[in-house]
């Protein structure tokens, strides 16, 4: 019985051992299972942590060139608007100077010509208002040669000094309600506009057998209508005031792109031509080159710049006297994107 029991005691014990050991294998089994699982989430937790860190690295670096970009493009802008300030204050003192100069001078033979007025006037007083006292010889001819010559000679100037003053005033005011006219973009068809243009000048131009040439390679522009046809306009009459007294005027109108976002539109004539040295001058208020037998202030192709700086383009010319000009007008292709930025 001892013996019995002993061994049921003992398969009992070895029993136990052997749930105690497949309970010892199965944990460790767990913790190896859990070990390998937690290492697989770090593992992913640190690979996601790293393609974030990454991901925002390269948000960084691509925010970083961006405002680099930017501020390459406002150093950029405020470069050129400085510089557009810079020649504006240019011109404003040349403006000065030249209104200065060009209204003083019709003043200045008004001054004279009133001091001849008052030596005629007192010509006249003395052989008029002479109370019945005796005349002589001396003070008869002077009154008739004050009121046959002296009077309306001075007259004449003051009224011709007067005449120049005025259109030099309106064309200031032309120049600066230009300036202040509103610009309203819109698209605008060249081609047709160009043949209009040409329509109204071919009576002149074919009185001298004269011809004209379109070729258009750049056919729309979103701008100001107004503003471009009065340049054109005043290019064409330009050229037709200045033909070459000797030959047949030939015109051409040349227009292509030119980068991105500008167009260039060329007006060539085989007329009288410009000296170099008046390339620039040309385009100042009041002054003009050449052979001065045509009537004018000086105003038109100041007028023609002020406009085209006004679109956001400007205009040159290449000439050689002689052989005739090409004015070169560049002008944005959007108006409207100018305008925005």
């Amino acid at each position: 019985d001892i013996r019995s029991m002993l061994d049921q005691f003992k398969s009992l014990s070895d029993a136990n051992v052997e749930r105690g050991t497949e309970a010892q294998i199965s944990a460790t089994e767990q913790l190896q299972w859990i070990t390998v699982a937690g290492g697989i989430a770090i593992i992913a937790v640190m690979g996601g942590a790293i393609l974030v860190v990454a991901q925002h690295v390269r948000a960084l670096a691509a925010s970083r060139r961006e405002v680099e970009v930017l501020n390459q493009g406002l150093e950029a802008r405020v470069e050129e608007r400085t510089e557009d300030l810079m020649q504006a204050n240019q011109e404003i003192q040349r403006f000065a100077y030249i209104v200065t100069h060009d209204l003083r001078a019709p003043l200045v033979n008004i001054m004279g010509f009133t001091a001849e007025l008052d030596a005629s006037l007192k010509s006249l007083q003395a052989y008029v208002l002479n109370d019945g006292k005796p005349v002589s010889e001396e003070e008869i001819r002077e009154a008739r040669l004050a009121a046959s010559e002296d009077l309306p000679e001075a007259i004449g100037f003051i009224r011709s000094s007067t005449k120049k003053m005025d259109g030099l005033i309106n064309a200031i005011l032309k120049i600066s309600r230009d300036g202040r006219r509103q610009l309203k973009p819109e698209i605008v068809e060249l081609q047709p506009m160009l043949e209009t243009i040409t329509n109204s000048v071919y009576h002149q131009i074919s009185e001298s057998d004269g011809s004209i040439d379109l070729d258009i390679k750049a056919t729309r522009l979103n701008t100001d209508r107004l503003s471009v046809e009065q340049i054109l306009g005043n290019l064409f009459d330009n050229a037709i005031k200045y033909k070459h007294p000797q030959r047949p005027l030939t015109l051409a109108v040349r227009t292509a792109p030119e980068g991105r976002h500008m167009v260039r539109i060329e007006v060539e004539d085989n007329g009288r031509g410009i000296a170099e040295q008046d390339h620039e001058r040309i385009f100042e208020l009041f002054r003009r080159s050449g052979q001065q037998d045509k009537s004018g202030e000086g105003i038109g192709l100041a007028h023609v710049r002020s406009l085209a700086r006004n679109l956001g383009g400007e205009i040159t010319v290449r000439s050689r006297l002689g052989e005739g000009s090409t004015f070169v007008l560049r002008l944005p292709s959007d108006l409207s994107r100018l305008v925005r930025s």
